[in-house]
C-alpha cells in the first residue's frame, strides 16, 4: 500500500466489481486511481461475487502502482456492512462512502475501519451534504477526498441535463471552498456520453479551471484526455518555477518585500502560492513515474535494461553502444520516401561520379540519425528532452554497405535545481567498419533521476564552441576532395552559386510538409531509436502532452528537405554549429522552413561554404521569418533552429 502522501488524482476510473473483463484490463490502464465499485454499478445478486473479485485483485498486487479505492454501499445498510467486512481480508488505499449527509456520518463510519491506514473518501451527492460541506470537510483526520456525485445530486435538485453544469456551480463552489480550507482533494463527477470526446475535453477544461484536482471517469477512453488537461504544461511549469525563483531572489535582498515585478506583471504572494501548486502538481505526477521505475528496477533487470538515469552517469564515463548498423540502399530509398529530399548528390549516382565519388553517399541526416539512434538506449531512454547540439562534424562520406557503430563519453553533468532531473553532456562518435570516424558531435540531454533523494552532484559543464571554426570547415571540406569543376547545374535544379548569396539574406522555402503519424513512427524505427517519448503511446498518452512527441531528428530531416527550394546547390552539410528543438512537434503538424545566411567562407577557387541557420516552423507560413522575440525567446511556431555549414560551388 502507498504511504499517506498527497497523490496525483487527475484521472479516477470507476470499475464495476462485477465486471471481470474491466477488472482484468485495469492493470493496463494509465490511470492515477481506481474506484472498485460495489454500489450503483453492481446488481444486488452480483454483489457477493463482486466483493470476492475485489479482494482478489487488491491482494494480487497488479495495481499497486495506482491508488485503489472501494466504493461501498451505504454503511447503514446490510450490503454496506458486508462491504466493510471485506476490509478484514484486503487493504485498499481508501473507501468511498456514498450518500453522506453530515459530519457524524463520517465519524460513525470511522469506527468500522480497524486498519487506520485505510483513508476515507466521501460522495458529495445530496443536497444536505452540500449544505454541510464545511463540517464534513473537518470531520475526520482520515478524510482525504471529496467526490462530486453530479448525477445523483442533479436528480435530487431536479436539474435539466443541458443546464446541469451551470446549475451545479453553487454546489461546486461550496465543496471547493471546504476542501481547499482543509487540504482535501476534490474530484469532479462523471461525464456520461463516452462517445463525445470533444464535450468531455471541454468539461475537463472547465473542471480544471474551477480548481478540481481531477475527474472521475466511467470509461478507459476518457483517461488520456483527462490526464492531459490536469497535468501542467511545460510552459506553465516553466513559468511557475521562474515566478518562485524570482520571488525568492527578491526576498533574499529584502525579507519584507511583498510585491515584485515579473515580466511586466505585478506578482504577490498569492501568485507565488499558485505557482507552487503548479510545481507540486507536476512533482506528484513525476512521483508516480518514479514509483513505476522503482517497481521496474525490483524485477529481474539482469534480463533486460531500463536505461540509464541521471545518477548513473559519471564524468569521463565511456560507452560502447550496441548494435552496429549496416546501411543499405533500402534504408536510403526509405529515407527519400519519408522526406522527399531532392539534393542531387544523394539522389543521382551519375551526379556523384562527376564530383569524383564512386557513388551517391548516404544522406547527411540519415547518417546523423542512425549514429544518433545507436546512442539512445544508453543516453536518452529516460530523457525528458534533447536540449541541443554543438561541434558536429561530418568527417567522411558514408555509403550503402558501410557499417556504423557509435561510442560516447560523458563530458559534463549538471543537476537541475528542482532535484528531479539533470543535464548530461556527451561526446559521441560514429565510425565505419574500418574504424574511421565519419561523424563526431556533442549534445546535451535532460535526463530523469530515479532516486530524487540522492546527494546532489557537483556540476561540471563543458566549454563548448559556439561554432565549428572557419579553419576546421576548410580542413573538413578539403578532405572530401570534391571536384566541382563539372558541377551539373541542370541536374541540381538551380544555377545559384556561392556568390549569389549574401550574409543576412533570408530565404522563405515556401513548401510545407505535414507530419503523418505512420511516417514519423516509421522513421523512428528506421533509426532504431527506442526512446519512449517517441514510440510508446501506451506510456505517453498519460504524459504531459497526452501523445507521442515527434523525434527531433525527424523535424531536422523534414526541414533540410524543405530547404531544397532555395538552397538546392548547398549540396553537402559538413558541420553543425548548434541546434535547438524550440517546441515539441506532434503528428498532424505541417512544417514549413526559412533560412538565413550567417556567414560565408571561400574554401577554394571552385568551392565555397555557407553558414546557414534554418528554422523549421510548425503550422504557420514562414514568410514572417519567425525566430526570437525581444526577450530572446523563440516564437511559439518555431520547432527547430539549426545552425550549420554546407558546401556550395563557386562560379567558374
Amino acid at each position: 500500500m502507498r504511504k499517506d502522501i498527497r497523490k496525483p488524482r487527475r484521472s479516477v476510473l470507476y470499475v464495476p466489481g462485477s465486471n471481470a473483463k474491466a477488472l482484468k484490463k485495469s492493470s493496463t490502464l494509465d490511470v492515477d486511481s481506481l474506484i472498485y465499485d460495489l454500489e450503483d454499478s453492481v446488481a444486488l445478486s452480483a454483489k457477493e461475487d463482486a466483493r470476492k473479485a475485489i479482494v482478489d485483485i487488491l491482494n494480487s498486487g497488479v495495481n499497486k502502482n495506482k491508488e485503489q479505492v472501494i466504493r461501498i454501499n451505504n454503511f447503514d445498510s446490510e450490503e454496506g456492512q458486508k462491504d466493510l467486512k471485506i476490509l478484514e481480508n484486503c487493504s485498499p488505499d481508501a473507501i468511498l462512502v456514498p450518500k453522506v449527509n453530515e459530519a457524524k456520518d463520517i465519524q460513525k463510519c470511522e469506527k468500522y475501519i480497524n486498519n487506520k491506514e485505510i483513508k476515507i473518501w466521501v460522495m458529495m451527492e445530496t443536497a444536505l451534504s452540500i449544505v454541510n460541506a464545511y463540517d464534513i470537510a473537518k470531520s475526520s483526520k482520515y478524510l482525504k477526498c471529496f467526490v462530486m456525485g453530479t448525477n445523483d445530486l442533479s436528480t435530487e435538485l431536479g436539474l435539466e441535463d443541458e443546464l446541469k453544469r451551470t446549475a451545479l456551480v453553487t454546489s461546486f463552489e461550496k465543496c471547493m471552498m471546504a476542501s481547499k480550507a482543509f487540504k482535501l482533494s476534490i474530484l469532479d463527477g462523471v461525464f456520461n456520453d463516452i462517445k463525445d470526446s470533444k464535450g468531455f475535453e471541454e468539461e475537463c477544461t472547465y473542471s480544471h479551471g474551477l480548481g478540481f484536482d481531477g475527474k472521475t471517469l466511467i470509461h478507459p477512453g476518457q483517461i488520456q484526455i483527462c490526464n492531459k488537461i490536469f497535468t501542467p504544461t511545460p510552459e506553465q511549469l516553466d513559468k511557475a518555477k521562474r515566478i518562485v525563483a524570482a520571488f525568492e531572489e527578491a526576498r533574499k535582498k529584502d525579507p519584507n518585500i511583498g510585491v515584485i515585478t515579473f515580466e511586466n506583471s505585478q506578482i504577490e504572494e498569492l501568485h507565488v502560492a499558485h505557482a507552487k501548486r503548479v510545481i507540486e502538481a507536476e512533482s506528484l505526477v513525476n512521483k508516480v513515474e518514479e514509483d513505476s521505475h522503482i517497481e521496474e528496477s525490483q524485477t529481474s533487470t539482469s534480463k533486460y535494461k531500463i536505461g540509464n538515469f541521471f545518477e548513473d552517469f559519471k564524468m569521463g564515463q565511456k560507452i560502447i553502444h550496441a548494435t552496429p548498423r549496416t546501411i543499405t540502399s533500402g534504408d536510403c530509398a526509405l529515407y527519400t520516401a519519408l522526406y522527399g529530399s531532392r539534393y542531387a548528390l544523394h539522389s543521382s549516382k551519375e551526379f556523384a561520379k562527376k564530383m569524383s565519388l564512386d557513388e551517391s553517399p548516404v544522406d547527411d541526416f540519415l547518417l546523423f540519425n542512425i549514429a544518433f539512434g545507436k546512442t539512445v538506449p544508453d543516453i536518452s531512454l529516460n530523457a525528458i528532452a534533447n536540449l541541443g547540439y554543438a561541434e558536429c562534424k561530418f568527417l567522411k562520406p558514408a555509403y550503402p554497405g558501410d557499417t556504423i557503430h557509435s561510442t560516447s563519453e560523458v563530458i559534463g553533468i549538471k543537476e537541475n535545481s528542482n532535484g528531479d532531473n539533470g543535464v548530461v553532456y556527451v561526446h559521441s562518435i560514429g565510425s565505419n567498419q574500418h574504424g574511421d570516424p565519419v561523424i563526431d558531435y556533442k549534445r546535451w540531454v535532460m535526463v530523469r533521476k530515479k532516486n530524487k533523494n540522492l546527494k546532489k552532484v557537483n556540476p561540471s559543464i563543458p566549454d563548448l564552441n559556439k561554432q565549428v571554426s572557419n579553419k576546421e570547415v576548410i580542413s573538413i571540406a578539403e578532405n572530401y576532395n570534391f571536384d566541382v569543376s563539372n558541377f551539373d547545374f541542370a541536374a541540381s535544379g538551380s544555377a545559384l552559386c556561392y556568390e549569389d548569396y549574401n550574409v543576412s539574406e533570408k530565404i522563405n522555402h515556401i513548401d510545407g510538409m505535414t507530419v503523418e503519424e505512420a511516417e514519423h513512427m516509421m522513421a523512428t524505427k528506421l533509426y532504431q531509436n527506442n526512446a519512449k517519448v517517441h514510440f510508446n503511446h501506451f506510456v505517453e498518452k498519460g504524459g504531459r502532452f497526452g501523445k507521442r512527441i515527434v523525434y527531433g531528428g525527424h523535424v531536422i530531416s523534414l526541414t533540410r528537405a524543405l530547404t531544397f527550394n532555395g538552397l538546392s546547390n548547398a549540396f553537402k552539410i559538413i558541420a553543425i554549429n548548434g541546434g535547438t528543438h524550440a517546441s515539441p512537434c506532434f503528428a498532424g503538424t505541417t512544417v514549413f522552413a526559412w533560412s538565413t545566411i550567417l556567414d560565408k567562407i571561400e574554401v577554394s577557387d571552385k568551392l565555397g561554404a555557407l553558414r546557414i541557420r534554418s528554422n523549421g516552423i510548425g503550422d504557420a507560413q514562414a514568410y514572417q521569418f519567425q525566430h526570437r522575440d525581444a526577450n530572446n525567446r523563440f516564437d511559439p511556431s518555431v520547432l527547430l533552429s539549426l545552425d550549420y555549414w554546407a558546401l556550395i560551388p563557386r562560379k567558374n
